[in-house]
């Protein structure tokens, strides 16, 4: 199979692949994130409702923020944020690393093989990181020299007493390097788009491919932009319309959203755990995930198509125009056979 040259015809093969992999890549993915869903909202009302609350509550109320950083419960709670959040980390990247490489399967038409895939995934954990470390360091330690020479005048110009037109000029020294480090690291980031996509699918955990995946990149960066901004708003109006629908019915289940503006306010936080419906709350969340699960999958699905093409594209290997309309039947046909067998 060939990734089709137009974007719209992208996002149809993207669907397409989709509807072919449907259980093999959501049913993981959804059964990971309502368990994580369910314990994170555990933890989240544990930790409302007993000394955390009254803590970063009095600590709030004094005018320099830093102070909160001097209360031993606010650290603690900290560091079993991050611990937390490592296990999600240590744990959502196999299920990364399996979905893309059951999607190349998909696209090459290949016999899924379920626990060599699993295998695969949990094998390939360090190799992988290998790769993220590639993209932190590309996308991240050059920009942050503007970030440090960023906080470098930010404290001259908090501490010293400078004359108002040194400040001015620090100020205006501050936006400039502040929007340098936005936008060297938004242009970096675009890209390494596919470079962990291009690591599984060549099973190469290399500086080398990763270097690969980023001169693929070259003179492509605005039809990335743009191919990311029209999916993205193509999966947000579906994805919002059919929130909505379920917010007809169920309550939010965003309800930290709420909580966050009231955090003085022990007795509205107290009121709002004593009423709390956990049915509503969690019927919401099973909905709201399933449709974040799609997104997610048909995201992944999409960039690794996309990487596809633009890897045909960068090999000398062109789809013709007319040859699309007879892609798209054969696969249309190979995928409703599929489907009555």
């Amino acid at each position: 199979m060939n990734a089709w040259i137009n974007v719209l015809d992208r996002i149809e093969q993207s669907f397409l692949l989709f509807k072919k992999g449907i259980k093999v890549l959501v049913i993981p993915f959804f059964v990971y994130y309502f368990i994580s869903y369910a314990f994170f909202t555990i933890i989240s009302i544990y930790f409302l409702s007993t000394w955390i609350v009254d803590s970063i509550s009095e600590t709030m109320n004094y005018n320099n923020f830093f102070l909160l950083f001097n209360n031993p419960k606010v650290i603690l709670l900290l560091v079993v944020a991050m611990f937390f959040w490592l296990i999600y980390l240590v744990i959502y990247i196999p299920f990364v690393i399996y979905a893309i490489r059951t999607i190349k399967n998909l696209y090459n038409d290949e016999v899924i093989n379920y626990k060599e895939n699993v295998l695969y995934s949990e094998n390939k954990f360090f190799e992988i990181m290998k790769t993220y470390w590639y993209i932190f360091a590309y996308v991240a330690l050059i920009p942050s020299l503007f970030f440090i020479v960023w906080g470098w005048i930010f404290n001259l110009w908090y501490f010293l007493n400078w004359d108002d037109a040194y400040k001015i000029i620090g100020w205006f020294l501050m936006w400039i390097w502040i929007f340098l480090f936005i936008a060297f690291s938004l242009y970096r980031w675009i890209k390494t788009t596919f470079a962990v996509s291009s690591a599984i699918d060549c099973d190469e955990y290399t500086i080398e491919n990763f270097k690969k995946s980023v001169s693929i990149t070259d003179n492509n960066w605005w039809r990335i932009i743009w191919n990311v901004i029209l999916v993205w708003i193509i999966i947000s109006l579906l994805s919002g319309v059919a929130k909505n629908i379920f917010s007809i019915f169920f309550s939010s289940s965003s309800w930290i959203i709420d909580l966050v503006s009231n955090y003085k306010d022990k007795d509205a936080i107290a009121n709002f755990l004593a009423n709390f419906s956990y049915f509503n709350y969690f019927i919401s969340g099973f909905f709201d995930l399933i449709i974040s699960t799609i997104w997610k999958i048909f995201t992944i699905i999409f960039i690794y198509v996309f990487y596809k093409r633009l890897d045909f594209e960068k090999n000398g290997v062109e789809n013709k125009e007319k040859s699309v309309p007879e892609e798209k039947i054969m696969f249309q046909s190979k995928n409703i056979e599929s489907m009555e067998l």
